[in-house]
């Protein structure tokens, strides 16, 4: 693809995503706030700030604009600079907390199935989830992001020996100046002064410290997943509770899967790649697109699995299909009374 066309598309994607993102989430807030089951409990606080989240990672990823690639041994995030009067050191703050959004997106589904296993077992744990104690989970994904940063920015930096490895592959594929740019990049196998490869000791704590700070929240996510598919089966509340609870766990899991399917699995078949200098740029090429619309796919299982929010939903299109009708029969009369008047 010639680097013009693909900044073409890469922009208008992740400039169609930003306001689809933003349209979504609202709209999904709009309706947990509003629409929301009683039984729900403070788990609408959870979807809300799940949903701002969403829009903020969008937000970020139109500001950032980043391009994922790999090259031989080397895995990046970059930033163009070209026209933007930014800093390097921000711009460099900036592309590492774009990466964080990983760990905010994955901690953050971690709390979620919490608070189900804790609704579903009824031992009256749900009250670890009470408004006082909201801000301490709410800084849990905030955590994890920052981790995920923290290990970008100063095991994954910028430097003279990484932009001279990295500098003629953006250029050739993007057309983009190294010198103008701001990145995180892992090389595991850099080359000396004399030319031979050498292992990138720092950069292999950091992919281990990487896979670290997703290991948990998926191990989590595994336990209580499995815990709750068991307690649905015996929850002895009405049928409208036990629908409710299945409704959102499915809407939970979907939205375990997509991350799972679309992110994670992609960017750690990525992550290890380099390792072996498997080429992958396709890979990568794909998951810069990928990475833009995913603050858009996120909330739709639970516009499709909660059935309060689907068929609100429901009824604005039924709305705006009965003012379309009723247009289409109006406009013949208008027509024919016209004629006849004259």
């Amino acid at each position: 693809m010639r680097p013009e066309t693909f900044e073409l598309l890469k922009t208008s994607t992740q400039i169609a995503s930003v306001i689809l993102s933003v349209l979504f989430n609202s709209f999904l807030i709009i309706l947990i706030i509003t629409k929301s089951a009683k039984k729900m409990g403070n788990y609408r606080h959870l979807m809300v700030f799940f949903c701002c989240c969403s829009i903020m990672f969008s937000s970020m990823d139109i500001f950032v604009r980043p391009v994922i690639h790999t090259h031989k041994s080397a895995f990046f995030m970059i930033m163009d600079l070209r026209n933007r009067e930014l800093s390097m050191d921000f711009a460099g703050v900036m592309i590492c907390a774009m990466a964080g959004c990983f760990g905010v997106i994955i901690y953050g589904i971690a709390i979620h199935f919490i608070y189900r296993y804790f609704a579903l077992e009824r031992h009256g744990r749900i009250k670890y989830f009470d408004k006082k104690f909201l801000p301490i989970w709410f800084s849990i994904p905030i955590l994890g992001g920052v981790s995920w940063t923290l290990v970008s920015w100063f095991l994954f930096p910028m430097a003279p020996v990484t932009s001279a490895y990295i500098g003629p592959a953006i250029r050739e594929a993007f057309d983009m100046d190294i010198n103008r740019s701001a990145y995180a990049a892992a090389i595991f196998y850099p080359l000396d002064e004399n030319g031979q490869k050498l292992f990138n000791a720092k950069c292999g704590i950091g992919l281990i410290l990487y896979l670290l700070i997703m290991s948990i929240p998926f191990c989590i996510v595994l336990y209580v997943g499995v815990k709750s598919a068991g307690k649905i089966k015996q929850f002895p509340s009405s049928n409208y509770g036990k629908g409710l609870q299945v409704q959102l766990l499915k809407a939970l899991i979907a939205q375990t899967v997509i991350p799972v399917l679309l992110l994670f699995v992609p960017f750690g078949v990525l992550f290890l790649c380099p390792i072996f200098e498997i080429d992958c740029k396709p890979l990568a090429t794909v998951l810069t697109f990928v990475y833009a619309i995913y603050p858009v796919v996120d909330p739709l299982p639970i516009f499709f699995f909660v059935q309060s929010y689907r068929n609100a939903v429901s009824e604005i299109f039924v709305c705006f299909h009965c003012r379309g009708k009723s247009r289409v029969h109006i406009a013949p009369e208008e027509v024919s009374r016209d004629a006849e008047s004259q």
